[in-house]
């Protein structure tokens, strides 16, 4: 995995999906480079745990720990076994001025090799409300899929099949018919498509 000093730029992708303000490294660590370390509130590192057992933009496969060598790297929760190493996490700042992109590894480097974060990162992270893993997967699937029927059809009805993350119960209803008008719709123009897909976003990101 490429190393990137915290706060600089975010570059390693194009993909700038939850990003709000200027993305910023965080956590881009490498043996090459000396970091930061300390002890993080229990309290943040659970929400870091949270965040990274279900990451987004994961298209570039697991990346091994370069400090322990331990690939792929395995944490075991009440929800189960995860692999960290593949995606990353975005957090972004109270004034939405910036969002932190991390990979899913901060996690471990936090908690096995006393990584510890800049403060703006913490108090960004203490901040920030947990969302629901499997609503921002399927609003990541609607940016990256271009209201390709047949592409969110199958997302959609992966997603429902899956044990976690659980889509949320009061919208578990409007996924699987957005699923099934999907696949209805996949022989005609994107027009349809786009509607029912558009519908679903409007929903997953209505206020509480």
């Amino acid at each position: 995995m490429a190393y990137f000093k915290d706060l600089t730029r975010y570059e390693y992708t194009g993909n700038l999906f939850l990003c709000v303000g200027e993305p910023l490294n965080i956590g881009w660590l490498e043996r090459c480079a000396a970091y930061p370390k300390g002890v993080v509130d229990p309290d943040l590192t659970l929400k870091l745990l949270a965040l990274c057992k279900f990451p987004i933009n994961c298209p570039f496969g697991l990346h091994a720990c370069h400090f322990c060598n331990e690939s792929p790297v395995r944490i075991t929760d009440s929800d189960g076994e995860f692999c960290l190493g593949c995606g990353e996490i975005r957090v972004p700042t109270k004034d939405k001025s910036a969002t932190y992109v991390a990979p899913s590894l901060i996690y471990h480097y936090v908690v096995a090799h006393q990584y510890l974060p800049p403060d703006a990162f913490l108090d960004a992270l203490r901040a920030l409300s947990l969302p629901s893993p499997a609503v921002v997967w399927i609003l990541e699937g609607i940016e990256l899929s271009h209201s390709s029927p047949e592409f969110m059809a199958g997302f959609l009805e992966l997603l429902l099949k899956r044990e976690k993350p659980i889509i949320p119960p009061e919208l578990r209803e409007a996924v699987v018919e957005a699923a099934n008008e999907l696949k209805v719709t996949q022989p005609v123009a994107l027009e349809a498509a786009e509607k029912i897909v558009n519908r679903l976003k409007s929903l997953l990101t209505r206020p509480n």
